[in-house]
C-alpha cells in the first residue's frame, strides 16, 4: 500500500509535537538567568509577620471636617460687617453732601446733620424721585384714553406709595425676600436642580463651606419660603429699629456718629446670623449626629461569628425573619445617613437671630401666626415657646426642622443685641477716614466754595 512507502525521516519534520517526560529538567540550551532571576515563592511565617493589624471601622471612617467653616464664618461676618460699616459711612457723606448741594430740601447745612435729618433727606430725595417718574408715566400715557391713563397712574402709586411709606429696614427684608424668591424660581428649572443642591443646599459630608452663605437664600418648598418671608418681613423690620435704638444708645456714650438708616447693618446681621446658624448645625453633624450614627451603623451589622452561626443555622422562624427585616433596615437607613449627610437650607436661622432681637428689645410686643386661630401672643412667651421646641427636637432627634440652626441663630441674636451696637459703632469709627477720604472730601468741599 502507499502508505507503506513513507520514509521514516518524514517524522523528524517540524510538524510532529515533541516528547518530553513528565519530569522537567533544564537544558543546556535554557540560559540560566531565568532560573536564577525566578521570584522564590512566598513563605507563610513570613508573610504573617509583615501582616499589619486592619482598622476597625470606627476608625476608617472619615471625620468630618469644622476648621474651614469656622475660619469661613469668621472671615464672612467679619467682612459682612466691615462691608456693611463701609457703605453706611458712605450713605453718611453722600447725603450730608446732598444736603449742602440741596437748600431747598428745608434742612440745615450749617453743621453736621444728624441721623433724622439724613432720613428725611433720603425720604424728600426719594419722594421726588418718584413724582419725577410718574409726570413721565403721564406724559408718555397721553394719548391713551382717560380710564386707561389713570388704571396705569392708580396701578403706580399703589406699588409705589407703600414702598415710599417704608422703613429702610423693611425694604431691605424686601430685597432679601426677592432673592429668596428668585432662587425659589431657579429651583423650578429641572435642568437647574444638580447645580443648586450642590452650591445652594449645605451638607456637612461635601467639605464646602461657601454653602453656609448661599443655603440661607435657598428654599425649595413653597410653604417655607412663604413663612420665612413674611417673617422675616415682620422681625427683620423690627430687628432694624432696635438697632437704630440701641445704636444711638452707644452714640450717647461715645459721641455723635449719624447714620442714614440701619439698612446696611441689617444686611450684615442677617448674612452673619445664618452662617453662624449654618455653623452649629454643621458643628452638631459632624460632633454628634454623624458619630452617634456611625455608632448605630456598627451596632447594627452583624458580626462574622452571627453570619456563620445564622448560615448553619436553619430557616428561623418568623420572628427571626422580622428581626432580621429590622436590623437590615437600620442598616440600610444608617448607611445612608452617614454615606449621604443632611442638606440644610433656607432663612430660618437668620430670622431666628431677627427674632430673638425683636424679643429682647420690645418685650411688650405681640405676636399673630399666621394660621388660626389667630390669637395675640406675647413676644417673650412666643420666642421661648419656639426655643422650648427646638431643644426637644434637638434631645428627640427630630429632622424635620433644623432644630440646631434655629438655636444657632437665636444665640446669635442674642449676642448681637447685646454687644452688636458697641461693635457696629467700632467698625463705623474705623472706617470712617477712609470713607471720608474716598467719598467725602469731595463733596463737603463744595460747601467751603464761595457762590458766585
Amino acid at each position: 500500500m502507499l502508505w507503506t512507502l513513507r520514509s521514516p525521516k518524514i517524522w523528524a519534520l517540524p510538524c510532529r509535537p515533541p516528547q518530553r517526560s513528565f519530569s522537567f529538567t533544564l537544558g543546556r540550551r535554557l540560559p540560566r538567568v531565568l532560573a536564577e532571576g525566578a521570584p522564590k515563592p512566598p513563605v507563610f511565617r513570613e508573610e504573617v509577620a509583615k501582616a499589619r493589624e486592619l482598622p476597625s471601622f470606627t476608625d476608617a471612617v472619615r471625620n468630618v471636617p469644622v476648621r474651614n467653616q469656622i475660619l469661613f464664618f469668621i472671615a464672612g461676618s467679619v467682612g459682612a460687617f466691615a462691608l456693611g460699616a463701609h457703605l453706611t459711612n458712605y450713605e453718611l457723606f453722600k447725603w450730608w453732601g446732598y444736603i449742602v448741594s440741596t437748600p431747598q430740601a428745608g434742612l440745615r447745612s450749617s453743621q453736621p446733620p444728624t441721623s433724622d435729618e439724613l432720613a428725611r433727606a433720603k425720604y424728600w430725595a426719594f419722594g421726588r424721585k418718584l413724582q419725577n417718574g410718574l409726570a413721565s408715566l403721564r406724559a408718555a400715557l397721553e394719548p391713551l384714553p382717560e380710564t386707561m391713563k389713570a388704571m396705569v397712574v392708580w396701578s403706580y402709586v399703589q406699588v409705589f406709595q407703600p414702598i415710599l411709606n417704608a422703613s429702610e429696614g423693611k425694604r431691605m427684608c424686601w430685597a432679601i425676600g426677592a432673592v429668596n424668591c428668585a432662587v425659589f424660581l431657579a429651583w423650578r428649572v429641572p435642568r437647574w436642580n444638580a447645580f443648586l443642591m450642590r452650591s445652594f443646599t449645605h451638607n456637612p459630608l461635601s467639605g464646602r463651606s461657601y454653602t453656609l452663605l448661599t443655603s440661607a437664600f435657598s428654599h425649595e418648598n413653597f410653604f417655607h419660603l412663604a413663612f420665612n418671608c413674611m417673617a422675616l418681613a415682620s422681625f427683620g423690620a423690627a430687628a432694624a429699629q432696635q438697632l437704630t435704638i440701641r445704636m444711638r444708645k452707644v452714640e450717647q456714650e461715645r459721641g455723635s456718629l449719624a447714620e442714614p438708616s440701619s439698612k446696611w447693618h441689617l444686611l450684615a446681621l442677617f448674612i452673619s446670623g445664618g452662617i453662624f446658624a449654618g455653623l452649629v448645625s454643621h458643628v452638631a453633624y459632624a460632633r454628634w449626629i454623624y458619630p452617634r450614627t456611625i455608632s448605630r451603623l456598627k451596632a447594627a451589622t452583624p458580626s462574622p461569628s452571627t453570619l456563620r452561626s445564622g448560615a448553619s443555622a436553619t430557616a428561623g422562624s418568623a420572628e427571626s425573619a422580622g428581626a432580621s427585616a429590622a436590623a437590615k433596615s437600620a442598616v440600610a437607613t444608617a448607611s445612608k445617613t452617614a454615606s449621604e449627610g443632611q442638606y440644610s437650607l433656607g432663612s430660618s436661622g437668620a430670622i431666628y437671630a431677627m427674632f430673638a432681637i425683636t424679643a429682647f428689645g420690645f418685650p411688650d410686643a405681640e405676636v399673630t401666626f399666621v394660621i388660626p386661630p389667630w390669637i395675640p401672643i406675647p413676644i417673650h412667651t412666643a420666642f421661648s415657646a419656639l426655643l422650648a421646641f427646638d431643644f426637644v427636637g434637638v434631645l428627640m432627634g427630630w429632622r424635620f426642622f433644623d432644630h440646631f440652626a434655629h438655636l444657632g441663630g437665636a444665640a446669635f441674636g442674642a449676642f448681637w443685641y447685646v454687644y452688636g451696637a458697641k461693635i457696629w459703632y467700632t467698625l463705623r469709627d474705623w472706617d470712617l477716614p477712609a470713607a471720608y477720604h474716598y467719598h467725602g472730601k469731595a463733596r463737603l468741599e463744595k460747601k467751603k466754595e464761595p457762590s458766585p
